[in-house]
């Protein structure tokens, strides 16, 4: 996204707008309290403005973007006064009033950025267009992902970007946006207006708000926002494609792409589903996968001639009776289910493979999380095993709604090397009582 940005002019307006927006408040808090008094006389819930800043480009960008177009009013009519509002007229009001020139030709710059239509409609775009690419990241984040979702899902992402260049995204913010100028060019029709005005949250917006307003899901009315949209998906798509080359390039010659590649054979969703196409379906991709972990293969017993008669009769079989199942439960039982288990040998071992792949990093990171949480400064003494133990347990273990104590506090009580009676010291002639009534 920052080579886009840099690439870009429209995002890189988007991104400056929304920097500027959170210094005139971040660094003011004279404007807060102006902006939230001024959000009480339009009775709007003002939100402090997010920094675009950080290490992580996209959820910061697309949190203050959220923010500044989020819609007031328990209706989230686009017509009622929102934070755009809020921040739109103090905007109006700095550039009046203020003193500081440096904070009066920010404020102007906002405000003229704010009122131009392509601007608006541009920012609602980049609003649909995060969305998509924040729910293909969120998929990969998942501990359960296997590699054809994976691949489902990127190319899933790139059909869905190259179809915002043609039309909105169905349900989008930008599809809302312009079926309401739509709504308000009718209803100025209806009463003879000659030059419709377009509003957007109460803000009049100008440049190409005409052709936002024109009937349609597409915006080919509006020149200046549809090479900006063009340009900004061609720009995603082609870096998207270069980073997941590995699993979207087709031609690639690389062993582990083409590795990659072959595991498609196990995802029963992609097979033919004719019969007499199905004998031949993957026999030279699997005679790759044998070949390219022939040293891991051998290591673990498996037999490459029995794997290949494994695999025409594994397909045959799942092919007649288990179609239906989703990918994680059908190899679930043909690998960890009798009699399965026991027919099939060898081809499991390509499966364990494909089912360990790393799709993404997300997994560690989220145990460096488990471990700055547990090793914090105040427990800085605890044993290599004892946080290995720990970081297990944050990570795999049950979630807290779903873990029994009474077993762990029972095995607490009568493994220990002397009886424990917590909060109890009786007397030294009396006797000790069954520890399993503090139960």
């Amino acid at each position: 996204m920052l080579s886009v940005q840099r690439k870009i002019p429209m995002v890189d307006h988007v991104h400056n707008l929304l920097n500027m927006v959170w210094k005139t408040y971040h660094f003011s808090s004279k404007s807060m309290r102006e902006l939230r008094a001024l959000g009480e006389e339009l009775g709007v819930r003002v939100h402090v403005p997010g920094s675009v800043s950080g290490t992580r480009w996209l959820p910061h960008v697309n949190r203050a973007l959220q923010t500044l177009l989020k819609p007031g009013g328990k209706d989230r009519n686009l017509r009622s006064p929102g934070q755009f509002t809020a921040v739109c007229y103090h905007m109006e009001h700095l550039t009046a009033s203020s003193t500081n020139a440096d904070i009066a030709g920010r404020a102007k710059k906002v405000k003229k950025m704010m009122e131009d239509g392509s601007f608006v409609g541009f920012c609602h775009f980049l609003a649909d267009l995060f969305e998509a690419i924040g729910k293909f990241s969120l998929l990969l984040q998942r501990n359960d992902v296997i590699l054809p979702q994976a691949v489902n899902g990127i190319e899933n992402l790139i059909a869905t970007i190259e179809a915002m260049s043609v039309r909105c995204k169905p349900g989008g913010k930008l599809a809302e946006l312009l079926a309401d100028l739509q709504a308000q060019r009718r209803q100025q029709e209806d009463n003879d207006e000659i030059r419709p005005l377009y509003k957007y949250q109460g803000v009049t917006i100008k440049g190409e708000a005409a052709g936002l307003g024109k009937d349609g899901v597409s915006i080919t009315s509006t020149p200046k926002l549809q090479e900006a949209v063009k340009a900004t998906v061609e720009c995603i798509v082609l870096h998207l494609k270069q980073r997941f080359s590995s699993l979207l390039d087709e031609e690639s010659t690389l062993a582990s792409a083409k590795a990659v590649r072959s595991f498609k054979i196990f995802c029963h969703d992609s097979w033919p589903r004719q019969r007499d196409q199905l004998t031949d379906y993957g026999a030279k991709e699997l005679d790759f996968l044998l070949h390219h972990f022939s040293s891991v293969l051998t290591r673990n017993g498996c037999d490459a001639n029995l794997a290949r008669e494994e695999y025409q009769s594994m397909k045959r079989f799942i092919f007649r009776n288990y179609m239906d199942k989703s990918y994680h439960a059908l190899w679930e039982m043909m690998v960890t289910k009798l009699p399965f288990g026991s027919d099939y040998k060898n081809i499991p071992h390509l499966v364990h493979i494909m089912l360990v792949l790393p799709i993404s990093s997300a997994v560690c990171e989220r145990g460096f999380s488990a471990q700055k949480r547990i090793k914090s400064d105040v427990r800085g003494s605890l044993h290599v095993d004892t946080v290995e133990d720990l970081i297990r347990i944050s990570m795999e273990g049950p979630s807290l709604e779903e873990f029994d104590a009474k077993e762990a506090v029972q095995t607490w009580f009568s493994q220990g090397k002397r009886s424990r009676r917590p909060n109890y010291k009786g007397w030294p002639s009396e006797p000790l009582g069954h520890q399993g009534d503090l139960l």
